[in-house]
């Protein structure tokens, strides 16, 4: 009896253990790379794989985009033709989501044990918290950001977001990406780059009468930081892509930036948020 007790407890206790493993940091027992610090890059935006010379390649036989993709996208560059401005999340003052934020120049990273939160820096200001060593909720309300959760393989930070919403204002990324679905699913790779390894960095713009980064603000002998992140949606793209993205240290904080209080596109103000009432 004491045995059948003992043998039911096992397989009862069973699921739980997978479970618990299932959760546990990949390199328990190393400690994982520190990321903590300011981080950032010379151009907003990021390269595309589905563009060549500015425009969507091959137009609707693009390798990547579906139709209604490509369709979305030339509207925009009708719409940039002609001079007035396209009306994005980033346009707007509305916040930049995943992976639309990654445009953006500067990021400080504070990571604990427990979650990373990333407070993201340049012309808009926004952040957005990354779970450790949990799983996706069962049910996930979608939102800007959507829910990510983060486990470290060796020195690399693995990072899974999905749940981003595909309203009109985040769905339309205009220049920074692509329109998408609620199916959007994004695994971003953070690494320092190793000695004798390559930077994809594009330097700074010698005529750029703001730069976003003075050469003063760079730690000298600091590592870089590598983002690798790869974009999956079966409802707009025809196969998953990806981009690389790398990171100088930065001596200075990120400073404040209100999207509202800076706002240069008259044509779109009626479109820019507000509140009847104010929040204090």
């Amino acid at each position: 009896m004491n045995r059948l007790l003992a043998k039911i407890a096992g397989i009862l206790s069973a699921p739980a253990l997978c479970v618990a493993l299932a959760i546990a940091p990949a390199n328990a027992g190393n400690s994982p790379p520190d990321f903590n610090g300011v981080w950032g890059k010379y151009t907003y935006n990021y390269p595309k794989p589905y563009l060549k010379g500015g425009k969507v390649a091959d137009g609707y036989h693009n390798e990547y985009l579906m139709p209604w993709v490509v369709e979305a996208l030339d509207r925009d560059d009708m719409v940039s033709a002609s001079g007035r401005a396209i009306a994005t999340a980033h346009s707007l003052c509305y916040p930049e989501g995943i992976p639309y934020v990654f445009g953006e120049t500067r990021v400080q990273i504070l990571q604990t044990p427990a979650e990373i939160t990333m407070l993201f820096g340049g012309e808009q200001e926004q952040g957005r918290t990354i779970y450790l060593n949990r799983r996706h909720p069962e049910h996930i309300a979608p939102s800007w950001y959507g829910d990510s959760v983060g486990h470290f393989e060796g020195d690399e930070l693995v990072v899974d977001t999905v749940g981003i919403a595909a309203n009109p204002a985040s769905g339309s990324m205009g220049l920074f990406g692509t329109p998408h679905t609620k199916a959007l699913h994004v695994v971003e790779r953070y690494r320092f780059l190793k000695d004798g390894e390559r930077t994809v960095m594009r330097g700074p713009n010698p005529n750029a009468n703001n730069p976003t980064i003075n050469a003063d603000e760079v730690v000298r002998g600091g590592k870089t930081l590598r983002l690798t992140f790869t974009v999956d949606d079966p409802g707009a793209y025809k196969k998953p892509w990806s981009v690389t993205l790398d990171f100088l240290p930065l001596k200075t904080p990120i400073q404040e930036f209100v999207c509202t209080e800076n706002y240069q596109e008259k044509e779109l103000l009626p479109l820019v948020p507000k509140s009847d009432l104010p929040d204090f």
